[in-house]
């Protein structure tokens, strides 16, 4: 089971204060409002890992930044990165997401600790 190795990683990282399976997903709790949710499909190695924050203004998606492999085909900034599908996306000051390359590509048990390491980075 690919998230056994994942939960432990998120709770022995001492930045979550509770650390769930649910579902298909796993969510790591920050606080109340703020949480890493991370979704992987091992037959198709899709991920997609997001720090969410519900106290964000922007309507709909609360994501602070994160990873994934979803294509979102017509965003020319997504498209053009030397790593798509693969890329890592973060709001702008002004609420726009800026695209950049990203490295993962759907080894959970190992970029988990990428993932970590920029939440602890965000928090600080």
């Amino acid at each position: 089971m690919w998230y056994k190795p994942v939960i432990e990683k998120l709770q022995s990282s001492s930045l979550f204060s509770e650390v769930n399976l649910i579902g298909a997903k796993v969510r790591a709790f920050l606080d109340e409002s703020r949480f890493l949710d991370i979704h992987y499909a091992p037959a198709t190695r899709s991920y997609s890992y997001a720090l969410i924050d519900l106290r964000l203004a922007y309507p709909g998606d609360k994501r602070v930044f994160g990873w994934d492999d979803y294509p979102h085909e017509g965003v020319a900034a997504i498209e053009q990165l030397a790593s798509y599908p693969h890329h890592f996306q973060r709001r702008g000051e002004d609420g726009s997401w800026i695209f950049k390359a990203s490295p993962m590509r759907g080894n959970v048990e190992e970029e988990i600790d990428l993932v970590i390491a920029a939440v602890r980075d965000h928090l600080q």
